[in-house]
Order: C-alpha cells, then structure tokens, then sequence
C-alpha cells in the first residue's frame, strides 16, 4: 500500500513539473518511476555485492537481506535517486526555458542593453 502513495507523490511531483515548464507530463512521470525503482535496485545490488564482498558468497543467503531495516535502507535510497532526477530535470528545464525567452524572435537584431 506504501508503494502505491509514493507512486502518487512521484506522478504528482513530476507532472506539476512537467506542467510548470511545458513539457509532456507522462514523460517525466515515466522518469520519476524509473529513477526510483531504478535507485532501488541498484542499492539493492550494491549492498548485495558489498555483502559477497564482507561475508563471502556461502555466508550471503536469503535471510541476510529478510529484514525491515535493508527494506527501508532500499526504499530511502530510491527516494534520494528520485530526488535528484527531480532536482536534474528542474534544472534543465530552467535553463531551456530561459534560453527561449531569450532567444526568441522578438529579440532578433536586438542587443543586451536594449
């Protein structure tokens, strides 16, 4: 039931975005999933392969990673991978939108002290 509100934060974050800047909102809500289920497979594969390299392959099984603890250490770093897409695709987003206001076709002939 967790999975589902944070499937909802990100949709409603990245399409706000998306809207706030004129840009295709499924498309960046595409970006926000795969950059926290991404995030959090990749943490999951990192402490995974940290684990084989500590305890060795024999001492890894199934119930090392059972537990509430690594769940919530997967779930924050999927978070954080979110997080900082967010923070990529606002900043993108400003600099392009500034660059068409910028560039735009009243300003053509036109100098920077006009």
């Amino acid at each position: 039931m967790l999975g589902f509100l944070f499937i909802y934060w990100i949709w409603k974050a990245f399409a706000n975005l998306a809207l706030q800047y004129n840009k295709n909102k499924w498309t960046y809500f595409i970006i926000g999933i795969v950059a926290y289920y991404g995030s959090t497979m990749i943490s999951g594969f990192t402490a995974g392969l940290l684990m084989v390299l500590v305890s060795g392959a024999v001492g890894v099984t199934e119930d090392s990673f059972n537990n509430a603890a690594w769940n919530i250490l997967f779930v924050l770093c999927g978070i954080l991978g979110c997080y900082g897409t967010y923070k990529l695709l606002e900043r993108k987003a400003i600099k392009e939108w500034a660059l068409s206001k910028k560039e735009g076709i009243e300003s053509i002939g036109m100098t920077d002290e006009n």
